[in-house]
């Protein structure tokens, strides 16, 4: 599954403590292709019901981890604004990835 290999790459870039800008860039995609992926399974009869809030807590969880890394840029940029708008963003998705965990 390529949001597998996209999550990969997102946690190897973390780890190895690249740039913001491109862990930011990394999650984001990852996040589009859970997304992505989570929309075409909803239409599909043969996968087990597991599968979708698996999709649906990476979705939320990898979107979290683009607008945090997206906030620390801002804050590198001064623009305190928009690091507070995108911490405040990140909520959301932490609040649909708890009751997507506790559906696993």
């Amino acid at each position: 599954m390529l949001a597998q290999a996209q999550e990969v790459f997102f946690l190897k870039a973390t780890r190895d403590k690249m740039k913001d800008a491109i862990i930011a860039k990394l999650a984001n995609q990852a996040a589009d292709y859970f997304g992505d992926a989570f929309k075409q399974c909803q239409y599909k009869d043969t996968l087990p019901k597991e599968v979708f809030p698996v999709l649906a807590a990476k979705h939320c969880i990898m979107q979290a981890n683009a607008e945090y890394h997206q906030s620390i840029l801002a804050k590198q940029q001064k623009k305190f604004g928009e690091e507070i708008a995108r911490l405040q963003v990140i909520h959301p998705y932490l609040y649909v990835w708890e009751i997507e965990r506790k559906q696993i």
